[in-house]
């Protein structure tokens, strides 16, 4: 990822810029809310149960959590396995369901019959992912929103236009929740702002849509307003990367845009805002729409490896380059 070498060069010199005397990389990122998902939960294989849709019989012997190994007999391990066993057909259909803790799977048989989730159609009676898949990210990357469908959400665009959790699905996506309550949290925005304004060419030839969503977290009390499009403009105008175009910018909306029939997501009452506690939170989508990456707060960098940047002292940075380069290699 030659873009972003150069971006940890020119983000090391803010000092020069006047943000790094905001910044004071704390890692206070690590007290954040335990896994979602463990290694352990996952290394049976088969496809992880993200949520369920319902089916006309047969899924109250499915829930969150359970690993599906095989869909009449034949082996799965993947979200394209699930839709290539074509389940919502009407027709029975035997599974073979690793349940948490279970010493060996159990069969279940269900009927499901297509259905719509406008603006989705023939959805299938469960969202999945393949369990090697959702496995890979790391131990502090895997926040409460980990493993889960896409929640309920209405975000605004400061260019214009909104979007639901409904509309995440179907491609790829880097999510950057961020807040300004104090100085260390302006820094860390555009610290990470910066290295992803770098590394857009990466993450669009990997099929990767940046989305950088300024929201008001449980953390900030009542320090600071939520921006609004003017002044997200001029915050990525002031501190962003001078010739590089901006990132697309959102924000949750005020009260006279919410609209609760836009509030839509792949999951049924949940919402993306009940499970952000820390800002800057970091959330990869898959093109199923299920999160394979939350983690909040920064993290700590290990020792660098012969030829690489050291970022000990810098835990925002490496904490927005380790996500994208998930994001790039492994979304």
């Amino acid at each position: 990822m030659k873009s972003l070498i150069p971006a940890v060069s020119l983000i090391s010199l803010l000092a020069l810029a006047g943000v790094s005397a905001c910044e004071t990389s704390t890692g206070s990122g690590t007290k954040a809310p335990g896994m979602e998902v463990s290694p352990d939960q996952l290394k049976a294989g088969g496809v992880y149960v993200a949520y369920m849709n319902g089916c006309d019989k047969g899924c109250d012997q499915i829930a969150k959590g359970d690993l599906i190994m095989a869909v009449d007999d034949k082996p799965v391990t993947s979200a394209k396995d699930m839709r290539t066993s074509r389940i919502a057909t009407g027709a029975p259909i035997k599974l073979k369901v690793q349940k948490p803790g279970a010493a060996a799977p159990v069969d279940v048989e269900i009927t499901a019959s297509p259905k719509e989730l406008p603006p989705l159609k023939d959805i299938p009676p469960f969202w999945t992912v393949g369990a090697a898949d959702l496995n890979q990210a790391p131990e502090w990357a895997r926040r409460s929103l980990f493993g889960h469908a896409s929640p309920m959400t209405m975000l605004v665009n400061a260019d214009g236009g909104t979007t639901d959790g409904r509309q995440l699905h179907g491609k790829k996506r880097l999510m950057l929740f961020w807040d300004y309550a104090t100085r260390e949290e302006q820094a860390q925005a555009a610290n990470m702002m910066q290295v992803l304004q770098n590394a857009q060419d990466d993450l669009k030839g990997a099929g990767v849509e940046i989305m950088f969503i300024q929201i008001k977290f449980p953390t900030n009390g009542d320090r600071q307003l939520p921006k609004n499009d003017t002044a997200l403009r001029d915050f990525q105008k002031q501190y962003g990367v001078a010739g590089k175009n901006l990132l697309p910018m959102y924000r949750f909306p005020n009260a006279t845009e919410y609209n609760a029939s836009r509030e839509l997501g792949l999951e049924g009452s949940t919402t993306y805002i009940q499970y952000l506690r820390q800002p800057p939170a970091i959330v990869l989508l898959d093109e199923g729409g299920i999160v394979r990456w939350h983690s909040e707060g920064v993290q700590q960098a290990p020792a660098p490896a012969a030829g690489e940047p050291d970022l000990s002292g810098k835990p925002d940075q490496y904490t927005i380059i380790e996500a994208i380069k998930f994001a790039t290699s492994k979304l």
